[in-house]
This record gives structure tokens, sequence and C-alpha cells, in this order.
């Protein structure tokens, strides 16, 4: 069946998911990628409307921690996703949001005995069926749809993202660097639960050689080793093996994906990223979100 862009549009202005949560309680342990320490995180299921939470039980008070765009540590950005609500913070978030984010689940509760998500291998497919084993439980309460009705156009520094009305989920992503094994990448997905787990899940971080001294200096990637990061030298890839010929520019969009999810709704969109980064894609969310509600 065809559908016109007015259909389409009001389709969108209609549409909502169901809220899901986890069928059970569980638990994971690693290590932290920038900080080294070992984290024990305890997913738990939570009621509707709570949104994602995370729980640092190792600090007085066990403060909670909601993933939000309110949340967005902004200054605090480089490698990572950072979350703080008050005094409390919450690192490399990103990964973990995007496979709940996926998955459609809305509802948790995340305890965590440290500072850091575990690193895993990298990816976020080590969450992905964290969160499937855990079984994906439908709630009766639902959820809007955001979605741009017209064309947005947002710059940050280098950046720039357009967010696009469409009928489905949609990224894409264009990505380049000076260095001569990796000098451009583009990539686009119908982002769903089947394409995430084949295509974009399995994808990890990158980090070029030259940039690891320097963020060694600056206290991070202490827990990093090639076991969970694509090393990236002038003349070799030092893993030897990447799991896509455009693995890099996957977690680009794996990284975006993360992000967005801190709206804290599920999207309807095509969304194009040129060299944008986490600190791009926090100020992006920003920027949705006031748009979305105008």
């Amino acid at each position: 069946m065809n559908i016109s862009f007015d259909q389409a549009e009001a389709l969108r202005d209609c549409r909502v998911c169901p809220q899901r949560t986890i069928a059970r309680m569980s638990e994971l342990v690693g290590r932290g990628v920038h900080f080294g320490e070992t984290v024990r995180m305890r997913v738990l299921p939570a009621p509707p409307h709570t949104g994602i939470v995370f729980v640092r039980i190792d600090l007085p008070g066990a403060p909670e921690i909601p993933a939000n765009f309110e949340s967005l540590a902004q200054e605090d950005l480089l490698r990572r996703t950072t979350l703080r609500w008050h005094e409390a913070e919450v690192h490399t978030v990103e990964h973990f949001l995007a496979a709940a984010y996926v998955l459609g689940i809305t509802n948790l509760r995340i305890e965590l005995d440290g500072s850091e998500l575990p690193f895993l291998d990298g990816s976020a497919q080590p969450f992905a069926q964290f969160l499937l084993d855990a079984g994906v439980a439908e709630q009766e309460a639902t959820i809007e749809t955001c979605a741009p009705s017209r064309p947005l156009a947002f710059r940050f520094d280098h950046a720039e993202i357009v967010a696009m009305p469409a009928t489905d989920f949609r990224v894409t992503f264009f990505f380049s660097s000076e260095n001569p094994l990796l000098r451009t990448q583009s990539a686009t997905f119908v982002v769903t639960p089947e394409s995430f787990i084949r295509e974009i899940a399995p994808a990890r971080t990158f980090a070029f050689f030259h940039e690891i001294e320097s963020l060694r200096r600056r206290g991070l990637i202490r827990g990093g080793s090639l076991a969970s990061a694509v090393v990236i030298g002038r003349k070799a890839i030092l893993n030897n093996e990447l799991r896509y010929s455009d693995e890099p520019v996957r977690h680009k969009i794996l990284d975006f994906i993360g992000d967005l999810a801190l709206l804290g709704k599920p999207v309807v969109g095509h969304f194009l990223a040129w060299r944008s980064g986490h600190r791009a894609n926090a100020a992006f969310v920003r920027f949705l979100r006031k748009e979305f509600e105008k």
C-alpha cells in the first residue's frame, strides 16, 4: 500500500509503542574501559513510566541518575557519554543504552557499584544478548513516538546532523579522518532489533594509535586493550581483523543511537550525521528535545 506524505505525517503524529522492561533481574560483571575498575551491574525490571535509571549503590544514599537529556554532562563527553545528577555520575553508558533503545526497553533500574559500565568487548553485542537473555516484557502502558514533521538541520563545531521525516527509524553516518587506512566511510541502516543485532551491535569502539598516550595522560582508557577496541595505526590495524570492513563507521552509528536514546522516547525519522561524536550528539539531543516540545 502506498502512503502519501500527509498520511505518513498523520501516522507519525498518532504512533504509540508499548512500554517494556525485562522479565527478570540479571547481573553482569566487567571492567570499565576508562577508569579500569571492575564493576558489578545489576539490572532489574521497573514499573511503567520509570524510565531507565542508574543507581550508584556504592555511594551514600544510593543516588539515582535518570538516563535522559537533562542528565547529560556536556563538558565531560570525551570518548564516552557521561550522565550526572547532582553529585553522582555514571560513565560510558552509550552501548548499553543503544541496545535497550533498539529493543524497545523503556523501564529499567540499573544498580552499579562503580562509576562506569562494564566495557566488555567494546561493542553493544554483549549488552543486547544480556537483555534478550533476561527477557523483554511488554507492559500495559504506552509511550509516544517522537518524529520530525519537517527537515531539521543542526550544526555543532565541525559536525552536522539532519533529521528528516520518514516512516521508519534510519541512521546514515559519514565519517572521515586523516588516517591513510581510514580516509572516509559511510553507512546507512534502517534500525530494527534484527538489523541492529546483525549489522550494528557487534561493531567495536576504535581508537587511533597516536591518540592512546594522550588519552592515558587524561586519565582515560586505563581498562582498554586490543580485546575491547580496534586500534588503527598509520600502516596497519593492530587487531589484524575487523568484524566488518566498515566497522568504525558502524560503531559511530551505534554511539549515535545510544546518545539518541537520551530523548527518552522512541523515534521515527531519517537521521544523517557528518563528523559527529558524543559532544555533538549530546547537543543534538538537547536541540531535538526542544524542537519536539514546540
